[in-house]
């Protein structure tokens, strides 16, 4: 590949391959899939822009030959930062997540003070980092929408309930509480939309047409973003000390669509409140909790200073600082 600077990604598709992308144009720094064996001896340039995830680079999120690959490349760029999408998984006993943390934690540390520069979408996955070393420059910004920012965002809402994502986000959704979701639904007048790749067969997807779910499949990002511009409510199992790196979640705000957030434990993370920014499950609608236009509004204030160009921007200045 001929470029000075490249954005180093996993294979396959999915949000890290999407936020590439968005960032990488506009920083001129193409996307190249970087696997095990992937030849990179003859790869020099300003700056290389590597994109990790740990599951993304292997599939029990440990990497090792990715610290190596990246330590000859420091010899080949001028600079060399890290998107830390991820860090670590953490688990019980009886998953092996708990079991690879400790070599998980020791790749992304390795990987850290490789770099030259960083960013990451977590406020506590930046306290991490910074005590890992001493502070490089770095940015914490949550993730931006993967399918478009509304502009105006006072359109007309109608009484719908959006569901987005991949088919085991959505399903997760579905299934909390046995299936809350379609009860709220009926209660307070909302009809059900999908979006997204279809389901397996079975019981749920059985349910979900029962229940009257408006099923619409994979869209492209502009369809996407036109449904959610309509929508009143968007809903999504995610723990909130997480869910600013959930493009959906993204998606939601930027569309000022009202978060329906379903979690077992709430708290304040990343400047994001319950029933301020997001509603707090289902029962929020119950007790009546905010209305939608509200908290969606909030929704897209929080969601303002983290926007795709705030993203670019943020990441040309560190690779311009560690340059000079």
């Amino acid at each position: 590949m001929n470029a000075s600077s490249l954005s180093l990604i996993p294979p396959g598709t999915g949000g890290v391959r999407d936020y590439a992308s968005m960032v990488g144009h506009p920083l001129h720094a193409p996307l190249m899939e970087l696997k095990h064996d992937t030849d990179t001896a003859s790869l020099s340039g300003d700056f290389v822009l590597l994109h990790f995830s740990g599951y993304g680079f292997e599939k029990r999120g440990v990497p090792l030959w990715l610290v190596r690959r990246i330590r000859g490349l420091r010899t080949q760029f001028k600079a060399v930062g890290v998107v830390f999408h991820e860090l670590f998984a953490t688990g019980p006993p009886w998953g092996s997540a708990f079991w690879l943390s400790s070599v998980q934690r020791r790749i992304a540390r390795e990987l850290l003070l490789l770099s030259d520069f960083w960013l990451t979408n977590r406020e506590d996955a930046a306290r991490w980092l910074l005590a890992q070393s001493k502070a490089a420059p770095h940015r914490v910004l949550p993730v931006f929408s993967n399918v478009g920012e509304l502009d105006a965002i006072d359109t007309e809402r109608q009484r719908r309930l959006v569901v987005f994502g991949s088919a085991g986000i959505r399903a997760q959704v579905y299934e909390w509480a046995d299936g809350e979701i379609f009860g709220s639904a009926r209660r307070h007048g909302l009809e059900i939309h999908d979006i997204g790749p279809a389901m397996p067969e079975g019981p749920l997807t059985q349910r979900m047409v029962q229940e009257g779910v408006v099923a619409h499949g994979k869209l492209p990002a502009e369809q996407v973003s036109a449904a959610l511009s309509t929508a009143a409510y968007g809903a999504l199992a995610y723990p909130p000390d997480y869910v600013s790196k959930s493009g959906i979640f993204a998606a939601y705000c930027a569309h000022a669509v009202c978060p329906i957030l379903l979690s077992k434990d709430y708290g304040q993370h990343d400047g994001l409140t319950a029933n301020v920014h997001y509603m707090r499950g289902f029962g929020a609608l119950d007790a009546a909790t905010g209305d939608a236009r509200t908290v969606g509004r909030e929704a897209r204030r929080w969601y303002e200073p983290h926007r795709v160009d705030a993203h670019v921007a943020a990441l040309r200045a560190l690779t311009s600082e560690v340059r000079r």
